[in-house]
C-alpha cells in the first residue's frame, strides 16, 4: 500500500494546458497590453520553446492532508522540494524537507537525491546513510519519457479540454486556469496515474476502477518572452478503495521554474559513489 500512495503523490508532477482561440483577458486595468495572442498561440509558442529545454530548476511546496482507515486523525504532509534536472535523458538533483504530523506520527525528514548515470542515490536524515537504489528502479525513473519531467511538454495532454480554459494575462504572463473535476476528465487523469506508477501496478485495473478525482484545478503562469512556464499551481482531491478501505488525500502544490537552460550536467559526488550503501 505504501508503494501505491508513493505514486499516486506523484501525479501532481503531471502538468497540462489546452489550446484555442480565446484572447486573454486583462487580470486589471493596469495590464498595458489588452490585445495579446489567442490561448491557440500560445499553446503553439510554449509547445515550440519546451523543445529548446535542455535543463531547469524547480522549487516546489506541497500540501498534504490524508485520511487512512483505521486511524482516528488525518497525516498532514508539508515539503518543500528543490529540484536541478537535465533532460535527455534525465539527471536530477533533489533535496527535500518534509514534516509528518498526525496519523501516529510526528517527525521531520530531511531527504537528498542523485539520479544519473551511475545510478539512483538516496539520503534520509534518520538512517544518516546514503544508500543506492536497486538497478531495476534507476533505470525505471533515467528511461522515464521526458513529458513527465519537461512542464511545457506535458502542455499537449489537456488540449481536448480546450474550452474549458480561462485565460487571462498581466504585463509579463499569460496566466491560465483550468477546473479539471467531473466525470469528463475522470479517465484523462487516471491515463496520467497510469504512467506514473510502477510497473506492477500498471495492470491492476481494480486499483485504477477504485479511484476518483474531484475539485482538480490548475493555474499555469507562462512567461511572454520566453513562454516557458515560470508557475504552476495545482489543487486536487483523490479517493480510493485499496483492499476494501476508503482513503481520500487533499493536495495543494506550488511549483515555480526557473534558470531554464542553464545547467549542463548533473555529477554525483565522489563521497556519495565511494560510500553508498548498495540495496538489493
Amino acid at each position: 500500500m505504501k508503494k501505491i500512495l508513493f505514486s499516486l503523490v506523484s501525479i501532481l508532477f503531471v502538468f497540462s494546458l489546452a489550446a484555442c482561440n480565446q484572447k486573454a483577458d486583462p487580470v486589471d486595468s493596469k495590464t498595458k497590453d489588452k490585445k495579446g495572442l489567442t490561448l491557440q498561440e500560445v499553446f503553439e509558442k510554449t509547445t515550440d520553446a519546451s523543445k529548446n529545454i535542455k535543463s531547469l530548476h524547480a522549487d516546489m511546496k506541497l500540501k498534504q492532508t490524508m485520511n487512512i482507515p483505521g486511524q482516528s486523525e488525518p497525516m498532514d504532509t508539508n515539503s518543500n522540494i528543490n529540484v536541478d534536472m537535465v533532460l535527455n535523458p534525465i539527471t536530477m538533483h533533489q533535496k527535500m524537507k518534509m514534516e509528518v504530523q498526525g496519523g501516529g506520527q510526528n517527525q521531520a525528514i530531511d531527504m537528498e537525491a542523485y539520479l544519473a548515470k551511475e545510478g539512483f542515490f538516496l539520503f534520509e536524515s534518520t538512517s544518516k546513510q546514503w544508500m543506492k537504489m536497486p538497478e531495476e528502479l534507476s533505470k525505471q525513473v533515467i528511461q522515464m519519457p521526458e513529458q513527465q519531467a519537461n512542464p511545457a511538454e506535458q502542455l499537449k495532454q489537456l488540449k481536448q479540454f480546450s474550452d474549458d480554459f480561462s485565460f487571462k494575462q498581466n504585463d509579463t504572463q499569460y496566466i491560465l486556469n483550468l477546473k479539471a473535476s467531473g466525470e469528463k476528465y475522470d479517465q484523462f487523469l487516471k491515463d496520467n496515474a497510469k504512467q506514473l506508477l510502477p510497473d506492477q501496478f500498471k495492470q491492476s485495473e481494480e486499483l485504477f476502477n477504485n479511484i476518483s478525482f474531484k475539485n482538480v484545478k490548475y493555474e499555469i503562469f507562462i512567461d511572454k518572452k520566453t513562454f516557458n512556464i515560470q508557475e504552476l499551481n495545482l489543487t486536487q482531491e483523490m479517493d480510493m478503495k485499496i483492499e476494501s478501505n476508503n482513503m481520500s488525500i487533499k493536495q495543494v502544490m506550488n511549483s515555480k521554474y526557473s534558470d531554464y537552460n542553464k545547467l549542463t550536467k548533473i555529477t554525483v559526488p565522489k563521497d556519495v559513489l565511494d560510500n553508498a550503501q548498495e540495496m538489493k
